[in-house]
């Protein structure tokens, strides 16, 4: 089984897209209100799980609106907003890479930033910023008003140090990456502390955790592996290793997870894509180091459009890339 998308022509007819999991001979079956269409199950022949290509690339080095320096994450709007962290501003586009607005500038103060990393969108269109060398995550509107913050520099449990990665859980709860500690926090969507993933040891540099089947999955960049948490936090296993063959990784940074249930991995310093299954099987890859089109140089954050488009920060050729 597989994610599917359907859309309406409005003419009678429908296109229907699917993302297969697997090679080989595939049967399809497609049925309208219970009954099959005319030839199905129809026979696919899978010869490649996928094929990736660039389509559009927005940015290039500088401090003008639209352009950055050393992007680092990316995150996608319900409505297929780009927010952008780089430099000490967040720079949101719409899904064609054109410029929206900037909020932010350099201190300390409220809606300020001390190099700004993980982002994400709730469903609501707010959004959550890690003020890493603040110590704090804030919080602001679609529109970059501020509306709060919590966090502050130490070890205690509603403390951070250096923060990395941030991610939402399917309920609200904000799961950040305290690189410092060694530790992956989860707080309510007011910025309470609830409860950690893993034990103190678990992680070398851990960099972003995002939730995948209800699972909690940490790329450790320190230990070049991907390593998974069950809901509850606890250890289950890891998978990856240092080196460059399919399923080793050189520095692994940000994640995502698709509603297929597939994980990319930002392998920055081997400058590619990779993806498996949450069991850590290696299902593809794209990318290689370079500056043309569909090529990286130390990839470090990637989300999803709702069309299933690629959106990735290529953080030293200072430019965000799309991929379909």
């Amino acid at each position: 089984m597989t994610e599917v998308r359907i859309d309406d022509n409005k003419t009678g007819s429908y296109h229907i897209s699917y993302f297969p999991r697997v090679q080989g001979r595939c049967k399809l079956l497609i049925k309208i209100n219970g009954e099959l269409v005319r030839g199905s199950p129809f026979t696919v022949l899978i010869t490649k799980p996928f094929q990736f290509k660039p389509v559009l690339t927005f940015g290039k080095e500088g401090s003008a609106v639209g352009m950055f320096y050393c992007p680092r994450a990316v995150a996608v709007s319900d409505g297929d907003q780009i927010a952008v962290t780089s430099s000490h501003v967040v720079q949101i586009f719409n899904s064609n890479g054109n410029f929206i607005r900037s909020f932010g500038r350099q201190g300390n103060n409220q809606g300020e930033f001390s190099i700004p990393c993980g982002i994400a969108f709730d469903k609501d269109g707010n959004i959550f910023v890690v003020d890493r060398k603040n110590h704090r995550i804030q919080i602001f509107s679609g529109d970059g008003r501020f509306m709060g913050m919590f966090g502050e520099k130490g070890s205690l449990d509603h403390q951070l140090s250096y923060p990395w990665g941030l991610s939402l859980e399917t309920n609200g709860n904000i799961i950040v990456t305290d690189r410092g500690n060694k530790l992956i926090k989860i707080f309510s969507p007011g910025g309470n502390f609830l409860r950690k993933v893993g034990e103190p040891g678990s992680f070398s540099r851990p960099v972003h955790c995002v939730q995948c089947d209800g699972y909690f999955v940490v790329s450790d960049s320190g230990d070049h592996s991907i390593k998974v948490f069950s809901k509850e936090g606890i250890f289950q296993y890891k998978f990856g290793k240092l080196g460059q063959e399919n399923g080793d990784f050189d520095s692994p940074r940000f994640l995502t997870a698709t509603k297929s249930g597939h994980l990319f991995v930002c392998d920055r310093d081997n400058h590619r894509i990779q993806l498996f299954e949450l069991n850590g099987t290696f299902v593809g890859k794209f990318g290689k180091k370079g500056s043309k089109l569909g090529e990286f140089n130390a990839p470090f954050s990637v989300a999803v459009l709702s069309n299933n488009q690629i959106v990735l920060s290529d953080h030293s050729n200072h430019r965000v890339q799309i991929f379909e």
